[in-house]
């Protein structure tokens, strides 16, 4: 007989969640995020099984579900883990600094792979350029769906990472700024996205280099170091 899948099973998942998700994003490694992938999918099926509220109407839910069903049933995704950088000659408007970018052909492949509800999900939640398709958009966004799903189902863990997420969520609703972003970048005088992808992104072992350098850190809130 199948164990029944309880509450406190949930909250491990969160945590874990949550964890995988922060590791992410300071991470070069492409499996990083395979990780938050997996925890994604399984979080939604434990909340289901536990007779919890799911995610199946989230478009960035059945995105992760179809690009997570791919990279584990079919074949890598090639994902790459790059960032804006920090300091740049080029002025960039972005409301993200990490881009985890998939080659077009992987993300054809997943298409053929889905059904139509993965394919719209991937079209509406992910940022598509010319040569990639960036999903961290649809990971950050989900992320947020998440914490706002704890919130309301009373599911808020105290782990550290959690707490970042939180303090985030707090200073955005005392400033009156929204939780979830569009995604994308562009490059407001001029100039060709595409190019500055190729050429430009930092590595996210230099951007974590420049921001500890740049920038001080509390509860996952970065503050300019300034000149001394």
């Amino acid at each position: 007989m199948a164990r029944v899948v309880t509450k406190d099973d949930c909250l491990a998942e969160i945590k874990r969640f949550f964890k995988c998700y922060i590791a992410y994003c300071q991470s070069p490694y492409p499996d990083a995020v395979r990780e938050v992938l997996a925890s994604t999918y399984s979080i939604n099926d434990k909340l289901r099984k536990a007779g919890f509220p799911n995610f199946f109407d989230s478009d960035e839910f059945l995105a992760i579900k179809a690009i997570r069903n791919y990279a584990i049933h079919q074949a890598e995704i090639h994902n790459n883990a790059r960032a804006l950088p920090l300091v740049s000659n080029v002025p960039v408007k972005a409301d993200l600094s990490i881009l985890c970018l998939i080659p077009q052909d992987v993300i054809e492949s997943i298409f053929e792979s889905t059904n139509q509800e993965g394919r719209s999900a991937i079209e509406k939640s992910c940022v598509s350029y010319k040569s990639y398709v960036d999903i961290y958009p649809c990971i950050f966004n989900f992320g947020v769906q998440l914490f706002l799903y704890t919130e309301t189902n009373n599911l808020a863990v105290s782990t550290d990472e959690y707490l970042v997420f939180q303090k985030s969520i707090e200073f955005e609703r005392k400033h009156n700024y929204p939780h979830h972003v569009k995604g994308g970048f562009k490059l407001p005088y001029g100039g060709d996205v595409n190019e500055f992808i190729e050429s430009c992104l930092h590595s996210i072992e230099k951007r974590n280099e420049l921001q500890s350098s740049l920038y001080s850190e509390e509860d996952g809130m970065l503050t300019f170091k300034g000149r001394s």
